[in-house]
């Protein structure tokens, strides 16, 4: 303190022994200025051994009242009677010591009557105000020290005094806040344990913060939030996706038995569980020894809504009739069939082919057997083939039990081919047949030309003892090696 003391007087008499002009120059008149702020910053502040802060120039606008400095800290009072002369193809600012005492005694005058009462009623624009006040009060107490004599001995400790008003208001104040705003109904909000409103601007210190809100109707929210310095938080939290996890479940038993965590339910009640801890809770559904099993997750916005399908014994023992209707008959397999020829790497330019099966199939449990005959054409190409059929089916799981999707029983079976056979295709852009490899009939061009080997995967999907649709897909080893797929129509007789 003596130093500083020291220092100012120091500096007070060197100012008006020599009668100082502090003076700034520049390109122009506001760079001039500027360069007169920053001159007699730094005459004082060596002076008096003060830091400078390069943004702040004392907080005083040394330029013209619409000049804006790179600084959030300013003052209403801006230096007056400045002169601007030119000076070496050069703009230059002057003022003199006695300008420069005038403006510290009003700044003196100004500060001694900032208090709390003149704030702004908003927190954020308090802590704007205070940064603006302490900034004023700062720089005209490095003045007055400089002009110590010009001022009453205890005008100094009145502006340390007004400094520590605001230092301790500035430290109740934030200038962040947090506002969570809630859509729907909720019964308490916190933040840091504390009770708050939504939507309202809650200010806090920079750092982590954590939240939750409670509601009787809603699993509880959670969450934290990191504030930075002078960085707002908003968040909008809708109560909908907190909704207490629940359950329902039919069935088209009205006498199957429902169980929720193994206790007894009734169907076709919505159960919710007012416990959202990310736990699992089973449930089983079951009719006449057909059981389903499933899990409620504990979590917001969990929910199982089923509507389960169950068949009495009458209803399985008929399934299982339809599907063993494939066991011991002779049938008529009418399908059509595309082979997309042009999909294959060395077939790209020739015709696709729409194609014809019938297959005369004898089954046997198990087995199953016959001949079968292709024809197929497209604009230039065209294809038969006569086969043997022997393959695999099957017709039932076990006693009472067959292969379904809901009502629909399916029967699959898996098939060799293989038979003789021509494959006629129709190059579009040579405009010619694929032709025979070799002249002569040998094994390579038998194989290639004139051998049929396929295997065949189908289902069939059983409308009655007599009748069932089929789907199909077919493998071709010799020849193109092509693929086809289709569809058709399995008649008993």
């Amino acid at each position: 303190m003596k130093k500083l003391l020291y220092s100012s007087l120091l500096l007070s008499t060197v100012l008006y022994a020599n009668n100082t002009l502090y003076k700034g120059c520049g390109i122009d008149e506001s760079q001039a200025r500027l360069n007169l702020a920053n001159n007699i910053s730094t005459k004082i502040e060596s002076t008096t051994f003060l830091e400078k802060s390069s943004s702040s120039i004392f907080g005083i606008d040394m330029l013209s009242k619409s000049f804006k400095k790179n600084s959030k800290q300013s003052t209403n009072l801006t230096l007056k009677d400045i002169n601007i002369i030119k000076e070496d193809k050069k703009t230059c600012a002057t003022i003199s010591k006695t300008k420069l005492l005038e403006l510290t005694k009003e700044l003196v005058s100004q500060v001694l009557q900032y208090n709390e009462s003149s704030l702004p009623r908003y927190e954020k624009d308090k802590v704007i105000k205070i940064s603006d006040y302490l900034t004023d009060i700062k720089n005209t107490i490095v003045l007055v020290g400089v002009f110590k004599t010009n001022f009453p001995n205890n005008s100094l400790d009145r502006l340390h005094k007004k400094e520590k008003l605001f230092i301790n208001l500035r430290s109740k104040y934030n200038s962040q806040f947090a506002k969570i705003t809630i859509i729907g109904k909720y019964d308490n909000l916190k933040i840091d344990n504390n009770s708050v409103k939504q939507n309202k601007e809650q200010f806090l210190k920079a750092g982590i913060h954590k939240y939750n809100i409670k509601s009787k109707n809603h699993c509880l929210v959670e969450g934290e939030f990191e504030l930075k310095k002078n960085q707002d938080f908003e968040t909008v939290i809708n109560m909908n996706d907190y909704n207490y996890p629940y359950i329902i479940i039919n069935s088209n038993k009205k006498n199957a038995k429902f169980t929720l965590d193994n206790e007894q339910k009734k169907l076709e009640k919505k159960y919710t569980i007012n416990t959202c801890d990310n736990s699992e809770l089973p449930y089983s559904v079951s009719y006449e020894g057909q059981v389903e099993n499933g899990i409620l997750k504990l979590s917001a916005n969990s929910k199982v809504e089923e509507d389960f399908t169950f068949y009495s014994r009458s209803e399985l023992s008929e399934f299982s009739k339809l599907a063993k209707s494939y066991d011991n008959t002779t049938r008529l397999e009418v399908k059509y069939g595309y082979l997309p020829i042009s999909s294959l790497e060395d077939y790209e330019n020739y015709e696709d082919i729409n194609s014809l099966q019938l297959n005369l199939i004898t089954s046997y449990k198990a087995l199953r057997y016959g001949y079968g005959a292709v024809y197929g054409q497209a604009d230039n190409s065209y294809i038969y083939e006569l086969y043997y059929n022997l393959g695999l089916q099957l017709t039932s799981l076990s006693q009472n039990s067959a292969l379904r999707v809901g009502s629909i029983v399916i029967v699959p079976s898996i098939t060799a081919q293989a038979g003789f056979g021509k494959h006629k295709l129709y190059n579009t852009i040579t405009q010619e047949f694929k032709s025979d490899k070799f002249n002569e009939l040998n094994e390579e061009n038998f194989k290639d030309d004139y051998l049929v080997l396929k295997a065949q995967f189908g289902l069939d999907f059983v409308l009655n003892e007599n009748i069932g649709l089929n789907i199909f897909a077919q493998k071709q080893f010799t020849m193109e090696e092509s693929l086809t797929f289709g569809a058709g129509v399995s008649l008993s007789f």
